[in-house]
């Protein structure tokens, strides 16, 4: 079984972003022992109904570089990139942020799911999973040689050499929590990083990959993370239908038997929330399925962020070293 690794979900976005707290909030996950940050992507963004946060979203690349500056070996992900820049720009931004920071990026790359974003920089919403294959066929071209040519069904390019090179290799990870995006993982992908899913579907979906493919495929999971030393306030105030309805993949969950999220332990595997000791017996179900990145989504208690990561770093982290 892989060893797993922890990381967060920078709150690069909402109401409660701020420089400060981008910054220093990264060099307090290193320093408490995380292993990754993460960021999200969207040009254009409205929050889900479970978050009730504002509009501000700090471009992710401008995050991670700012992050890369002020770290030295915690990785940078993005879960996951959406098809809002054409694939030689993109392939140049990771490739230049893979060599300030030294190589340790991690590409998560996902179809988007809003017309009007991707309309905005001239892209259909029809030719999105061609766009995510060709990005990824790109981006792999111009990493790793010079003089490079395409001819795609969307993209196409005469003799392009992009320099930087990544300063060590870029895996790509798809994002998505339908069996399609499992196909796509398992046909050209390094890895599978799902935002929020139940458990049940999950499961369905590593079975899937598992017949599809015996290829090394990294699994990763962000389920939303609501930590308290005092349980009882853990878990108030937590809206099961809102937190059922907010991803975009739902519609293609496994219902639990009732036919309906109805309670919090409906939503295992969407959410690990308690006290620790409830944390740790959620994130076990999680090392024992094989996932080798666990990313904490604390949206839902941005508001105290930094005292999260404390209660995180000092309280669940050491249990699983």
């Amino acid at each position: 079984m892989a060893k797993m690794q922890f990381g967060v979900l920078l709150p690069h976005f909402g109401k409660e972003t701020s420089p400060s707290r981008i910054i220093d909030g990264s060099r307090l996950c290193e320093e408490l022992g995380f292993h990754s940050i993460w960021v999200r992507d969207h040009l254009i963004w409205h929050p889900h109904g479970m978050e009730k946060s504002g509009l501000k979203f700090v471009e992710p690349f401008v995050t991670l570089s700012a992050v890369a500056a002020v770290t030295k070996k915690i990785l940078l992900g993005f879960a996951v990139l959406v098809p809002v820049r054409w694939p030689l720009k993109v392939s140049q931004d990771l490739a230049s942020l893979s060599y300030i920071a030294g190589g340790r990026v991690i590409a998560g790359m996902g179809l988007g799911f809003n017309p009007a974003e991707l309309a905005t920089v001239g892209m259909r919403i029809e030719d999105r999973i061609d766009i995510l294959r060709e990005t990824v066929e790109i981006a792999r071209l111009i990493w790793k040689e010079d003089n490079v040519s395409y001819k795609g069904k969307i993209f196409s390019f005469q003799n392009v050499t992009i320099e930087p090179k990544p300063a060590a290799p870029i895996p790509i990870f798809c994002g998505g929590s339908t069996r399609a995006a499992i196909r796509r993982a398992a046909e050209y992908c390094d890895g599978w990083i799902p935002g929020r899913v139940p458990m049940a579907t999950f499961d369905d979906r590593i079975q899937y990959l598992r017949q599809l493919t015996d290829r090394k495929i990294t699994l990763g999971n962000i389920p939303i993370t609501r930590i308290d030393k005092d349980r009882k306030k853990a878990r108030a105030s937590i809206n099961v239908e809102a937190l059922a309805e907010s991803s975009e993949g739902s519609s293609h969950w496994i219902k639990p038997p009732s036919g309906k999220f109805q309670t919090i332990e409906d939503l295992e595997g969407l959410l690990i929330v308690g006290n620790p000791e409830d944390c740790a017996a959620e994130i076990e179900k999680f090392r024992m399925r094989g996932v080798e990145h666990l990313v904490f989504d604390l949206r839902l208690q941005y508001d105290r962020f930094e005292e999260s990561l404390e209660l995180i770093g000092k309280e669940l982290l050491p249990r699983f070293r």
